[in-house]
């Protein structure tokens, strides 16, 4: 490889980095500052979804339509 060729896989390979290490620290900003606020309402992760029965007549009704 020419000295310009690992010049550039070194400079993509620091901006990589610097990127994750960029969203990391934002990540953790986030999720500190942020917190969770989320309030437990009527829907929960056995209720948010239909069974897929109930979804395929759904799909097959609307294509009566």
């Amino acid at each position: 490889m020419s000295k310009s060729s690992d010049a550039r896989q070194d400079q993509s390979h620091n901006a990589k980095e610097a990127a994750e290490f960029q969203n990391q620290t934002i990540r953790e900003f986030v999720e500190e500052k942020a917190g969770d606020n989320r309030t437990k309402g009527p829907v929960d992760g056995s209720t948010a979804r239909l069974p897929d029965d109930q979804n395929r007549l759904i799909s097959q009704h609307n294509l009566r339509k």
